[in-house]
């Protein structure tokens, strides 16, 4: 969506070798999301935490005060979206002027995301199915699909990443993905079309592969990994050999 880099450092962001980190494929993060609900760190738990850091990296690429500041949340009906809800909860709290667009009915999302988007509409947040004049924000957070993702988008999912590429491009709106840009497939590292060019991607836990192969970086932007409290015992259990990078922050920028 968006060529331009957010500023050269974030305050209280650090930087983390990429070789420090193991990158893992589809298959190892369904079975680390598998384990991890096991242990009892239920969806809710996780979202919120990828959420709330989502929020926080928001606010830094907005220059560390979001009050008045006008975002446009991008979401899904599955669990990428409701980390999306989640900021634009936070967001909307802290003085942000936010509004959601959703790209499926209220009635098609996944229980746990519903009850993220009733809490923002109790709190007055606009929220919108589809991108239906949607004038250019400060921000636009892309929280539409996730590392399942497959194939090219579709329908709603397409009209309403095409519509946003245009806004953004029109007044050079920084993008900030949550874990990939919504239309590249991470099983692979295909690009499909449409697909979001984002000036960030904050992903969760650990890398995906896919997120460096060629001709994916030109989408991923600056990128960020969260924590989104996934205990090391999940990981040994997976034979993941993992040192945890959050000793000093619960997000750092891959380099």
């Amino acid at each position: 969506m968006s060529d331009r880099k957010p500023p050269t450092v974030l305050r209280g962001v650090p930087d983390c070798p990429d070789g420090e980190v193991p990158w893992i494929s589809v298959a190892q993060m369904r079975a680390v999301d598998r384990e991890t609900i096991g242990l009892g760190l239920d969806l809710a738990r996780m979202m919120e935490n990828a959420g709330a850091n989502l929020a926080w990296l928001a606010r830094g690429l907005l220059g560390g005060d979001v009050a008045g500041r006008r975002v446009t949340v991008l979401a899904g009906r599955g669990g990428n979206g409701g980390g999306g809800l989640v900021a634009a909860r936070r967001l909307t709290g802290w003085g942000a002027l936010v509004d959601v667009r959703l790209a499926a009915e209220p009635s098609e999302l996944a229980p746990v995301p519903r009850q993220q988007l009733e809490i923002l509409r109790a709190m007055d947040t606009p929220t919108f199915v589809g991108a239906a004049d949607l004038s250019p924000p400060e921000l636009l957070i892309d929280a539409i699909l996730g590392y399942s993702q497959q194939g090219s988008p579709r329908a709603t999912v397409a009209y309403l990443i095409a519509v946003a590429h245009t806004v953004a491009a029109a007044r050079d709106t920084p993008v900030l993905s949550l874990d990939v840009p919504s239309g590249l497939e991470l099983d692979d590292g295909m690009v499909h079309e449409p697909a979001v060019r984002a000036t960030a991607t904050m992903t969760l836990a650990l890398p995906k592969a896919g997120l460096r192969v060629d001709g994916a970086r030109s989408l991923v932007g600056e990128l960020y990994l969260a924590d989104v409290s996934i205990p090391p015992v999940v990981y040994e259990h997976l034979g993941i050999r993992y040192r945890s990078p959050f000793t000093r922050g619960p997000i750092v920028r891959l380099k």
